[in-house]
């Protein structure tokens, strides 16, 4: 091994690094979305336009985090499902 390679941290066998599959912003998307959806229903505004509503923020959301971790092939067929769905095929 030579002066110039780079150093690779080691990890011990009691050192895990993988993060955890559910956190904070599941917890709080799992928690809103109902809550969001049972406040405006109780509004008055028809169930129809409440998960078109929660839809549509949960594929943006979805596509921003496609979008972000670098999964263009993966963002492309979510938008041509997307597409489909809107044009009833």
């Amino acid at each position: 091994m030579s002066s110039n390679s780079p150093r690779v941290p080691q990890c011990g066998t009691d050192r895990t690094d993988t993060p955890s599959r559910f956190g904070a912003p599941q917890a709080f998307t799992a928690v809103s979305f109902p809550a969001l959806g049972a406040a405006l229903h109780m509004t008055g505004m028809p169930l129809e336009d409440i998960f078109l509503l929660l839809g549509g923020c949960g594929a943006l959301g979805t596509a921003a985090v496609l979008a972000a971790g670098g999964g263009r092939r993966r963002l492309s067929g979510l938008a041509a499902a997307v597409l489909r769905a809107a044009a009833g095929k």
